[in-house]
């Protein structure tokens, strides 16, 4: 039982770390940016495309500027995460891009990924292979965004993680200076001494955990912070080996500063739908 909530806490770092691929391309090139997305890289990275094949990290400044002036937008569709053999992890996507050249010409396509990722010890997994070809053309399309779901969605599954495998330390770059937890027990956090009390009484209580979402909607404000609406199943043993169940509702304020690696929480207030109770059984569901 435990060995599958390990696969799902593992797709949350996959996923977190997928969708940051994307956002260095939907966002102006600066030197932050560009090494944030090589951080997500092994040294060796193999990328193979129908531009052909590179090797490393070396030279990943000048392929990106190549794209200097262009929108694109990669909607995620379907992704699969496997945890293999010889411990690493693969994912399989299929994706919508969406392009627009500085000459206004447009361009659509469905791609499929095929990737490898090398795991890391208390790190977030890197890409040693990321293999992507186009399978369609979508002749007419309406260009629309997707930085703010790949941003929102990249900061989701990895909070998702150190909650399941709390690590209070990683939690201090997902946290805003000004962040305010509101959670389902009345409790009010804002201070990083509370954040730790809260925190460090989850092994207490729970041996592991999964989350999986539903509902999720997100909002781009004016001042660049995004709104995230979202309910959460919760599956979980207890440090007394019982099977258990919850479901909240989430609704988040995400301040967003695109030169960090993630954005960062700043209000979060949880309500509960279902209450965590006892069960006699479950079959965890893998976190889209």
């Amino acid at each position: 039982m435990q060995t599958i909530f390990k696969l799902e806490q593992l797709t949350h770092l996959v996923l977190a770390q997928y969708h940051r691929w994307y956002q260095v391309y939907e966002t102006p090139f600066t030197d932050c940016t560009i090494k944030n997305q090589k951080d997500i890289l092994s040294d060796d990275v193999e990328i193979i495309s129908q531009n052909g094949t590179t090797k490393g990290k070396n030279g990943l400044e000048e392929r990106l500027r190549v794209f200097t002036g262009w929108q694109n937008a990669h909607h995620v569709q379907k992704t699969d995460i496997k945890l293999l053999e010889d411990g690493n992890l693969s994912l399989e996507a299929d994706i919508l891009y969406q392009n627009i050249r500085p000459d206004h010409s447009k361009y659509s396509y469905t791609l499929h990924y095929s990737t490898l990722l090398k795991q890391r010890d208390n790190d977030l997994p890197v890409f040693t292979m990321l293999n992507l070809q186009p399978i369609g053309v979508v002749e007419e399309f309406q260009f629309d965004e997707a930085y703010t779901e790949n941003r929102v969605k990249s900061f989701m599954h990895y909070w998702l993680y150190l909650m399941e495998c709390p690590d209070l330390e990683k939690f201090r770059e997902l946290l805003d200076a000004d962040f305010v937890l509101n959670l389902s027990t009345n409790e009010h956090i804002s201070d990083f001494e509370n954040f730790k009390i809260w925190i460090d009484s989850i092994p207490l209580r729970i041996k592991t955990s999964s989350h999986s979402y539903k509902n999720l909607k997100i909002t781009k404000n004016e001042d660049a912070t995004f709104s995230v609406s979202v309910a959460f199943d919760w599956k979980g043993i207890s440090i007394n080996d019982e099977k258990m169940i919850a479901e909240t509702q989430h609704e988040w304020l995400l301040s967003n500063n695109t030169e960090e690696r993630f954005s960062r929480m700043k209000q979060m207030n949880v309500t509960i739908i279902k209450p965590f109770q006892i069960i006699e059984n479950f079959q965890p569901t893998t976190p889209s």
